[in-house]
Order: structure tokens, then sequence, then C-alpha cells
């Protein structure tokens, strides 16, 4: 299967929308702590841009917390408000990847 075609379609989508507003998980939060970079669960960070890795990381986003510090990260280390018309197709992809990146594991 040819994941860099599953998820362009999101990608695009997601490109769109830029800038869009997301709030890391727990384990963003941890990453951005470690860069001496004090953000919570409830910090706003920006999406400023997208890019499609295919099967290797699937969906990469560029993010900036308010005070300017980047990161990339993968999509699914990002929570969406549900109100986001993008909401459902961001959640069916999280889940997809989620399952896709447990089968890599057991290879």
């Amino acid at each position: 299967m040819d994941y860099k075609t599953l998820y362009s379609d999101l990608t695009t989508k997601l490109e769109n929308e830029i800038p869009v507003t997301a709030y890391p998980i727990r384990e963003l939060v941890q990453i951005f702590r470690s860069k001496g970079k004090p953000i919570t669960l409830k910090s706003k960070l920006t999406i400023t841009s997208v890019f499609n890795s295919g099967d290797i990381s699937g969906i990469m986003c560029t993010v900036m917390e308010n005070e300017g510090n980047v990161i990339v990260c993968s999509l699914t280390h990002l929570i969406f408000d549900s109100k986001f018309h993008l909401y459902k197709d961001i959640i069916d992809y999280q889940q997809k990847r989620s399952k896709r990146i447990k089968q890599l594991n057991q290879m």
C-alpha cells in the first residue's frame, strides 16, 4: 500500500487551513520542557506547515508555541478542538496511524 498517497488528501486539507491551532499531547509537552520551554497541555500551538513523509513518519507538522519556539512533530502528537471542521478526518487518521505504528513495531 502506498501510504504517502493515502495521507496526501488530509495533508492537502490541512495545508489549506494553515495556520491551525492545536494542543500538545503529554509527550510533546515533555519535549518542549526538556528544551527549557515550559508549556502545558492547555498551551495553544500554531501549526505553520505540514508535510507528508509517507509511511516513515506519517503527516508531520511544524508547530510554534506563543513564545515563538518551533518544533516538528507528528500529527498524532496534537489534539484538536472538536469544532474544527477537519476534526473527524484527523481523528480517523490518528487512529489508523496508531494501528500502523503498532504493525510496524511487530515486524
